[in-house]
């Protein structure tokens, strides 16, 4: 064992970088440590010491490992997609011939093998998060400059590459990081070919607020329905600093407000915290310490040993392109991932931080549990159960990863990212980059052993401040354009760019979705959808949808939103029972369905 020059902490000898801060380890200026026990009882105090400044995060994906890791999969999955300056993009044209590639091919029953190990899609979907979560903490926790080595080249590229999804996606206005936003949404519609819809729609209307001063801790919000011309309903909601209120004036002359924590605590007896709006930056900075450290653990998993670095040429079979490159291969042995899981059980076991995670996450089940919904196990519990499980599946997981033959590669060209590959047995997961003229083409590929292979292919392309493509996918045999986009960068919504958006009926009976998103009255933006081609399927809409031609709805937004505070009576709630607010709502409930009723029976 060995310290810390930077933290202190105690670390294995052959790690390269503390697994607590990330600091490049020097042989030379580390202490050896008498005793591996007592090194790892000091990881655990230590750990379990961790800081505990920050009350909620921003982060809330992480109820356990398994759930946050498939998460990450899913996530580096959606990312592989999108295009170099855009979140969606895609590629392909429509009804194209299927290329003679492992995309048409289905494995014969005979041949197959045992499926993966059920830890599998964890441990890759981490490796993944790991490559993914690096925007949030920089380069040099791992990167070690001009000097680096293979083990910090195989998760630069990845970083590098994934990183410009992520810049990409906010430049363009998919992903945004706000204390303070207002947004104000009117949701309408029309149909043309069915007068007794349109009777409906006329002079009908869904709207939207929310605002929220996260610096201040709070937190208002608010709906109303308008059905032809008639107001059914308006509800208002707020959080002000531990306190919440909501009304609805269509139908009860009261405004409801209470002390959160206290409602809580008549409701189940125990004192819970409220969320502290206020210290969203602080959890941001709580959802960064908690990637910088189980990042460093994940990364002492790549070694000199299990890591091979050659020169070849390297075939992409789904976009049919090759060239000439170094290929990075990790291939972890059993005993390996046996001694990382299990280091990730001790860490988790005690981790403060991530349990504070996992707390501001659990607001919800509070929730749920103050009105006898079900109660959930603490944080505490949630991490000692899964550490519990790590440690009992890691040496039968070790196993059975590398009896799977598990295999993470890349394929570089010059410093460009061109391939990153996952496999076990024979499933295959890969994500391919290529150029075809001034187009980029990004294609994901899952070859399975026991179902068809499947594709989801990106290519997009930049002219002047224009991105335009399309996204694409089959199985090699039925292959359809899902998406054709043309972006204007640039512009943007609340919501995303602006743009057209375009699905067509891949079977050819002619419907067509088109969203447009521009410009509309006072500063504000329409989002219009239209359904068009409809009366092709008067015979699967049935006889209101015969005559239907076209639909059009449109969702008008401004980034404002104003509020009139209620000022009907006030009353207190902080002492309620479970059968006052059941009581509450059951009245609530039927004066709402005694508004609709009297408005509905009015056009009859």
């Amino acid at each position: 064992m060995k310290i810390c020059p930077n933290c202190g902490k105690e670390v294995q000898d052959q790690d390269s970088f503390c697994t607590y801060c990330g600091e490049k380890l020097d042989s030379g200026k580390s202490v050896a440590v008498e005793s591996v026990a007592k090194a790892e009882e000091t990881v655990q105090e230590s750990v379990a010491k961790a800081e505990e400044t920050a009350q909620e995060s921003a982060v809330k994906a992480e109820e356990t490992v398994q759930e946050s890791a498939v998460k990450a999969e899913e996530t580096a999955q959606e990312s592989a997609v999108k295009a170099e300056e855009t979140v969606q993009a895609s590629a392909g044209e429509q009804e194209k011939s299927a290329p003679e590639t492992f995309h048409n091919t289905v494995a014969d029953p005979a041949e197959k093998k045992s499926g993966l190990p059920k830890l599998l899609i964890p441990i890759v979907a981490v490796v993944l998060l790991l490559c993914v979560a690096f925007f949030a903490f920089g380069k040099n926790l791992l990167l070690g400059g001009g000097n680096a080595s293979p083990e910090q080249k195989f998760l630069k590229y990845q970083f590098d590459y994934l990183n410009g999804k992520v810049k990409s996606m906010e430049e363009l206005g998919f992903l945004k990081e706000k204390t303070k936003e207002e947004v104000t949404m009117v949701l309408t519609g029309e149909v043309k070919g069915v007068d007794e819809i349109n009777k409906y729609l006329k002079d009908s209307a869904l709207t939207f607020k929310a605002k929220s001063d996260m610096e201040k801790g709070n937190l208002q919000i608010s709906t109303g329905l308008k059905l032809m011309g008639s107001d059914v309903l308006e509800a208002y909601g707020e959080y002000m600093d531990g306190q919440v209120g909501f009304a609805i004036p269509v139908v009860d002359d009261n405004f409801y407000k209470g002390d959160y924590k206290t409602i809580l605590k008549n409701l189940t007896g125990e004192d819970k915290d409220a969320p502290n709006l206020k210290e969203m930056k602080e959890n941001q900075e709580l959802g960064k310490r908690l990637v910088k450290k189980y990042s460093a653990l994940l990364s002492t998993l790549i070694t000199k040993d299990n890591l091979t670095v050659e020169k070849k040429e390297v075939s992409l079979d789904g976009i049919q392109q090759k060239f000439k490159g170094e290929v990075y291969t990790f291939k972890p042995k059993a005993d390996e991932i046996k001694s990382f899981l299990e280091r990730l059980a001790d860490m988790i076991e005690k981790d403060s931080d991530l349990e504070k995670l996992i707390e501001q996450g659990m607001y919800g089940n509070d929730l749920n549990e103050a009105m006898g919904l079900g109660q959930s196990p603490t944080a505490k519990e949630q991490l000692a159960s899964l550490a519990k499980q790590i440690r009992e599946e890691a040496e039968e997981n070790g196993k059975s990863i590398e009896a799977a033959n598990f295999t993470w590669e890349i394929a570089v060209e010059g410093k460009q990212l061109r391939e990153i590959k996952l496999s076990a047995n024979e499933n295959v997961f890969s994500l391919e980059v290529g150029k075809d003229g001034g187009k980029t083409i990004e294609q994901v590929n899952v070859q399975s052993e026991s179902t068809e292979n499947y594709y989801l292919s990106n290519t997009y392309e930049k002219k002047g401040k224009t991105l335009k493509g399309s996204i694409s996918g089959g199985n090699g045999i039925l292959d359809i354009t899902g998406l054709e986009y043309n972006i204007e960068i640039g512009k943007k919504s609340p919501i995303m760019p602006y743009g057209t958006y375009t699905v067509k009926d891949p079977s050819g009976m002619g419907g067509e979705a088109t969203l447009t998103v521009k410009d509309g009255a006072k500063d504000s933006t329409d989002h219009e959808l239209v359904l068009s081609g409809l009366s092709s399927y008067g015979s699967i809409l049935g006889s209101v949808g015969k005559d239907l031609e076209s639909v059009k709805i449109n969702l008008n937004t401004t980034e404002k939103a104003e509020f009139s505070v209620p000022k009907e009576k006030v009353v207190d709630i902080s002492d309620y029972s479970e059968d006052d607010f059941f009581e509450l709502g059951e009245k609530i409930q039927q004066s709402l369905a005694g508004t609709f009723m009297n408005v509905l029976g009015g056009t009859q």
